[in-house]
């Protein structure tokens, strides 16, 4: 038997790991889960237990998988990709090769890209529009910023 995994690394499925640390991250990637497969989505996968996570994009300067895809339940079953970004996440620059790989990989999938933030935080007030002038600042453009 390997007993090279210890404590947290044992529970969860490879490609989660990151997300279901994140408590705040953990729980609007499960409520936005919930949500696709509601509203019929299918092929969902997330870095949560119990889904299969999605696979990792080969970016050039690293690579990166995305807290969550589906197939939206549309006649061309357009693909999404969604990232979902804490207020800790929001101004920092390690996000921008992320983003920018995610963005590319939209724009080749004929994806939609889509962000997931938080309605309110404590420390800075409303995060949608922090998140819009980054992204506008980095040229990336979101098919959609969720707030929940």
């Amino acid at each position: 038997m390997d007993n090279t995994n210890t404590g947290k690394e044992a529970l969860f499925s490879p490609g989660c790991e990151p997300v279901v640390e994140d408590e705040e991250r953990r729980r609007l990637l499960w409520l936005m889960a919930e949500y696709f497969r509601t509203i019929g989505c299918t092929d969902i996968k997330a870095r949560l237990p119990g889904f299969m996570p999605p696979p990792v994009l080969s970016g050039t300067i690293e690579d990166h998988r995305p807290d969550f895809t589906c197939r939206q339940s549309d006649s061309g079953r357009t693909p999404i990709i969604l990232e979902i970004v804490t207020p800790s996440m929001v101004e920092d620059p390690a996000t921008e090769n992320r983003w920018s790989l995610l963005s590319s990989a939209a724009k080749l999938y004929n994806a939609e890209l889509h962000f997931v933030v938080p309605k309110w935080a404590s420390s800075r007030g409303a995060i949608d529009p922090v998140l819009k002038r980054r992204l506008a600042r980095m040229e990336l453009t979101a098919n959609r910023v969720w707030t929940v």
